[in-house]
């Protein structure tokens, strides 16, 4: 019997593993179908009679196991789990995934582990979500400047699930498999300027909640405070120079090489000045000129200071 146990805090990098590990397993033999068992919402008896019970049409069984340690008997189906393991003759291939990290001093954990058939996935940080990119251009045969990766990475906030969307696209979009500057520019959008953009907007619609959230979210992200509020400050002279363009008769181009921003944030930026004022401008624009005084002489924490504000813009 083969098996393996892929866990770790990122559920996104060790459930992507567990599908590549199935994708070699198919290329190998094409006609195996794979059983999945959602073993957190199944019983004991129904998961070690699942396990245990011969196939009817099949020497080797393909098995993936889902969430075991979910299971509120999780205890005594792990003890289970590693004894059928231990025990099996059969050609059966047993993958389990687990959607958390399992602790290194569980018997579950250490069984995997000395027979080097575990796998951990966890979070990226900036450092290792550069290598994480690199292999996956490669893996897709893609090429990139090392200046234009770093741009791909900060649009895609460093988020491996919305950065393996964007290099699908490329893959349809770069017949020489070459990812350039201005391909960045035109297919991926800037996910943190579009939270920006979101929060700019509950606030202006005076959505108490929605900006909250959405402030929560763009911190619990770890974007850093003062940039959000440079980020807000920057999207309301943006707003304010669109306005005036607009007003003045200049198109969608003239637009875009004015204010040297991408062409395709262009239309939006029209759309959101059309729904905002002069005076309103102006007055969201003092609120957090105030605001940056306050946190630079040291009046006010950062995050509290646009958590306060917020209700009042």
């Amino acid at each position: 019997m083969e098996y393996k146990l892929y866990h770790g805090n990122s559920t996104y990098l060790s459930l992507e593993e567990v599908h590549s590990h199935l994708n070699k397993l198919r290329e190998e033999n094409p006609t195996i179908s794979v059983d999945i068992l959602e073993a957190d919402s199944k019983t004991p008896r129904e998961i070690v009679d699942f396990l245990t019970s011969p196939s009817l049409f099949s020497t080797k069984r393909t098995i993936l196991i889902k969430r075991l340690y979910r299971n509120k008997e999780k205890t005594l189906l792990t003890e289970a789990l590693v004894e059928i393991l231990e025990e099996s003759k059969n050609d059966d291939h047993i993958i389990i995934w687990e959607d958390q990290k399992i602790r290194s001093n569980t018997r579950y954990y250490k069984f995997f582990k000395k027979n080097n058939a575990v796998e951990e996935l966890n979070e990226l940080n900036k450092r290792t979500f550069f290598t994480w990119l690199r292999k996956e251009l490669e893996k897709h045969d893609l090429k990139i400047d090392q200046s234009v990766i770093k741009k791909l990475a900060e649009r895609t906030n460093y988020d491996p699930e919305r950065c393996k969307n964007e290099i699908e696209k490329f893959k349809l979009h770069n017949q020489d498999k070459i990812i350039r500057e201005e391909d960045i520019e035109e297919l991926t959008a800037d996910t943190i300027e579009k939270e920006i953009w979101d929060f700019t907007d509950a606030i202006n619609i005076q959505d108490k909640e929605k900006s909250i959230t959405i402030l929560e979210r763009l911190t619990s992200q770890g974007v850093d405070a003062n940039y959000i509020l440079s980020m807000l400050a920057r999207n309301l002279r943006l707003l304010y120079l669109t306005k005036t363009l607009d007003e003045e008769g200049k198109g969608y181009k003239e637009i875009s090489s004015t204010l040297k921003i991408p062409p395709f944030t262009t239309p939006s930026l029209i759309k959101a000045s059309k729904q905002y004022s002069e005076e309103k401008i102006t007055l969201l624009y003092s609120k957090l000129s105030n605001l940056d005084y306050q946190i630079k002489t040291g009046k006010i924490e950062p995050t509290l200071g646009l958590t306060l504000i917020c209700p009042f813009l």
